[in-house]
This record gives C-alpha cells, structure tokens and sequence, in this order.
C-alpha cells in the first residue's frame, strides 16, 4: 500500500532517539514541578529552572555534553516541546537561561530539594 505524499506535507520529523524515555521518567518523576517548588521562575526567560534542569538532564544523557553555549544546537533537531515541556524552543535554552539555573540550584542547595523529594510519600 502506497502512502500518499501528499497528506504529509505539512509534516516535519525530528529525533527523539533514547531522550524520549529519559524525559519520560523526568516527568514521571515530577522533577521539573520539584525544582520549579523551590525556585520560582525568572520572568525574562522563556522556560522554568526546573525545564532548564531537564533540558540539561537531556544533554548530559545525550552522550553529546555540549557546552552551555552549544545546548540550542543539540536541541535544533529535538522535539523540545515534546520532551521539555509546552512552549520550548531550542532557541529558549541558551548559556544564561542554563547558567542563571545553575547558579538558582546552588542557592537553593540542591541537597535539600532532592532530600525532601526521598521523604515524599
């Protein structure tokens, strides 16, 4: 059976690969909603610490570990809405989105938060 051409169109693909599980165990595991509990979001950025958390999260278990300044690169061909969360665009997650979450985690000692995650029921 031929698949018509033209009812695809309209369509773009993009690579999900391994991340689609990764971001699905994030989600699963609520650590975007954790991370935004403890750190509210800075209004001039487009995504949450705790999305930027993910989207580094993503990266790091990319087996690309691209610099900061390299993130939106490795998320140009990614489903980041998909994976990260409504809204996101690559584009969204550059070196001071990630840099200025970092530095949010550190404030926040980060051993608290993930503590007080163990605790829950």
């Amino acid at each position: 059976m031929a698949i018509s051409t033209t009812s695809l169109s309209g369509l773009t693909i993009k690579r999900m690969d391994h991340l689609g599980l990764v971001s699905g165990m994030c989600r699963e595991l609520g650590i975007a909603k954790m991370i935004d509990a403890v750190i509210p979001k800075n209004n001039e950025h487009k995504v949450t610490h705790g999305e930027a958390f993910v989207a580094m999260l993503l990266n790091g278990l990319g087996f690309h570990s691209r610099t900061l300044h390299m993130f939106a690169d490795f998320f140009a061909d990614k489903p980041t809405e998909r994976l990260i969360g409504p809204g996101v665009q690559a584009k969204h997650l550059n070196d001071d989105v990630l840099g200025r979450c970092l530095d949010a985690l550190y404030e926040a000692d980060v051993s608290d938060v993930q503590s007080d995650d163990i605790r829950r029921p």
